[in-house]
């Protein structure tokens, strides 16, 4: 099909379902995404995910190297855990586009301060190209489930699990509830879980 139409031509949907099997079939969805990359075809699929390889990172929480390194190890961990909602279609892809999209952030935040690679406010900063890579893809709802809604709650609050684990002493059960109502606590967990495995 591509040989007869340029790539630019075909309908998001037609795009988005080949996206779709990689993300929820695969068990290493990076290699697919690699072979975009290599084969130039990401500018036209996915150009927001192209600024995340010239993004550095810290090397003391990142020795994985750049954004779209630790971005591919993220989506395989995820990957790893999609299976455990079952045949949960909608939420398993809303996981995994959560993780591909949790950094997109960081491209515009990264900066160097006081001898570290900082990037303060990255998961606020990643709404907007998320709801460009989203809108890109016509991403919407699935089986009555907005998955839209939930990937940019997945992204606006990945770190808050650590966060919550790192201040548990003072986070009360109220902080939980708050956070529950904007994302749900199975799909964050399972994001959270994936960006700390996608440090190898």
């Amino acid at each position: 099909l591509c040989a007869s139409m340029p790539l630019a031509e075909l309908p998001a949907e037609r795009i988005f379902g080949e996206i779709e099997k990689l993300l929820l079939r695969s068990r290493r969805p990076s290699l697919g995404l690699a072979l975009l990359k290599a084969w130039g075809m990401l500018p036209v699929v996915a150009p927001e995910l192209l600024p995340l390889e010239e993004t550095p990172q810290d090397s003391g929480w990142h020795p994985e190297g750049d954004v779209w390194t630790h971005t591919l190890q993220v989506v395989d961990a995820a990957a790893a855990l999609r299976d455990e909602l079952g045949d949960d279609r909608p939420r398993q892809l809303a996981l995994m586009l959560g993780a591909l999209c949790h950094d997109l952030g960081k491209p515009s935040t990264t900066r160097f301060e006081n001898g570290r690679i900082r990037s303060l406010g990255h998961e606020e900063a990643g709404l907007p190209p998320t709801r460009s890579l989203l809108g890109r893809w016509n991403v919407q709802t699935l089986l009555g489930y907005d998955v839209r809604e939930q990937v940019l709650g997945l992204v606006a609050h990945h770190l808050k699990p650590g966060q919550l684990y790192d201040e548990r002493d003072r986070a009360g059960d109220g902080a939980i509830r708050r956070l529950a109502r904007k994302v749900e606590p199975d799909l964050l967990y399972r994001v959270a879980k994936a960006d700390c495995l996608g440090r190898r």
